[in-house]
């Protein structure tokens, strides 16, 4: 598996729910400040809701329009030696996690990446963790494999 994968189509609504999420909450913070407001009067609070209410909004619109261009530039690869995780075009962000460093591979998923049928792969090595957003519980599965059956053979080479 040498070619780029972009990750499954569900991923977009994944990360469409998160941000209704962290608008959700910041515009949870903006009530409290209301209520905070209203029972105390405490005027700064007033200022405060208004701010968070403000960029709540803003984040939504920002991250919503943001999915289309995440999902175009976001491709996993696994080569012999290494996994690398390439995102952006105009912020590029190249990772290469080198097969040899890797210590572990997990398979997880939340409930907003269980309702599309996704799972999230992290890869550990000693000093960070990278994660894969999303892929299907198959593919998941079989780079869980690969990566894994790689590291133990680069390990048995180097003893």
């Amino acid at each position: 598996m040498n070619e780029s994968n972009h990750l499954p189509a569900q991923i977009k609504t994944v990360w469409r729910i998160s941000a209704l999420f962290n608008t959700l909450l910041a515009a949870a913070v903006g009530i409290a400040g209301l209520v905070i407001y209203h029972f105390w009067d405490y005027q700064w609070w007033l200022y405060a809701a208004s701010f968070f209410f403000v960029v709540a909004i803003i984040d939504f619109i920002v991250e919503m329009s943001l999915v289309p261009y995440r999902y175009s530039f976001w491709l996993y690869t696994v080569t012999d030696d290494a996994v690398e995780l390439r995102s952006g075009f105009i912020f590029r962000k190249l990772v290469s996690i080198p097969i040899a460093r890797v210590q572990d591979v997990t398979l997880s998923a939340g409930p907003i990446l269980q309702s599309q049928k996704l799972q999230e792969v992290r890869i550990t090595t000693a000093s960070t963790s990278h994660r894969i957003d999303g892929v299907e519980p198959v593919v998941g599965e079989q780079l869980r494999k690969q990566i894994m059956k790689l590291a133990v053979e680069v390990g048995n080479h180097d003893v």
